[in-house]
């Protein structure tokens, strides 16, 4: 079990900072911290109430053990600048439990500025996965706009893959294709969880996809005016949007363990716009839409 290194107040803190309204930030933060295995039981009564509340449908952690180990456990040990075939990206903090890496110069402002040109006039609300059913539908939790490109699709997409395969240790073919994000002001996407349970019947699918999803690495592709962060209320961050910077995280080992520290979200946008760029990753080669 993990210990709980930040008190009550320093979770809520941060999720203010973030510019999350108050009522729902108490609210966050009064259930993650019952979920807490330092304060309860093996089966709480309130446990389907708190999933409901912390995370997005089709992303509930269900009964899941924490402390997943990380996707790569040599990256603390690297040099502070990695080298990857074209590029030079720094390491500006690691986390180590859960496994958090900041990562600068990740892309260019060429880059990030093609990302955001190929990706307006194809963008569409975002949906999220039905745990119920495995449809994707609309929910409020969720109020960005976005698209995706073909794994591959283009030279770009091609370069920007093998860069982060090299710099995550994780083959192209175990990648999702590249999702492009947009949040106007007061868009924001609540904490949730990246992966999927599988005690949930409407999760089999995507998982049959490729496996159950192993880590996240989310690109800042523009600099945010206010607002915007990736905030994680179990572990007292909040990653402020820098452009061509990129937060990876992991929570999940190869025996399918599951970290429910990495509940994490998109802060609302208080001025500007938000561009961002996410990239998921699989434990087996992914064969969805867009492989």
């Amino acid at each position: 079990m993990h210990e709980r290194s930040f008190s009550r107040d320093a979770v809520l803190r941060a999720l203010l900072d973030a510019k999350y309204e108050t009522n729902y930030a108490s609210t966050v933060v009064d259930c993650a911290w019952s979920e807490l295995p330092a304060q309860r039981p093996s089966k709480s009564p309130n446990a389907a109430a708190t999933a409901a509340l912390l995370a997005e449908p089709g992303a509930t952690p269900g009964e899941l053990r924490p402390q997943a180990r990380p996707l790569s456990t040599e990256l603390a040990e690297m040099p502070n600048s990695l080298e990857t075939p074209d590029r030079a990206v720094e390491m500006l903090f690691v986390i180590e439990s859960p496994r958090v890496v900041l990562f600068g110069n990740l892309l260019s402002d060429e880059e990030c500025d093609l990302l955001v040109s190929l990706s307006r006039d194809k963008l569409e609300r975002s949906s999220v996965v039905n745990a119920s059913t495995g449809a994707y539908d609309i929910h409020p939790h969720r109020t960005s706009s976005g698209t995706y490109f073909r794994r591959g699709e283009n030279e770009l997409l091609q370069r920007l893959e093998r860069r982060i395969a090299e710099l995550v240790e994780c083959p192209v073919e175990q990648g999702e294709p590249i999702q492009v994000l947009h949040y106007e002001p007061g868009g924001e996407y609540k904490p949730h969880y990246d992966y999927f349970d599988p005690a949930h019947p409407g999760n089999q699918e995507v998982l049959a996809q490729g496996g159950q999803r192993i880590a996240t690495l989310i690109m800042y592709l523009n600099d945010v005016t206010c607002g915007g962060s990736t905030v994680f209320p179990e572990v007292g961050l909040n990653v402020l949007p820098h452009k061509g910077h990129a937060v990876y995280f992991a929570y999940c080992d190869d025996a399918g363990a599951l970290d429910v520290r990495t509940l994490h979200g998109g802060s609302p946008v208080k001025s500007g716009e938000k561009w961002i760029a996410t990239k998921w990753f699989r434990q087996q080669p992914y064969i969805g839409t867009g492989a």
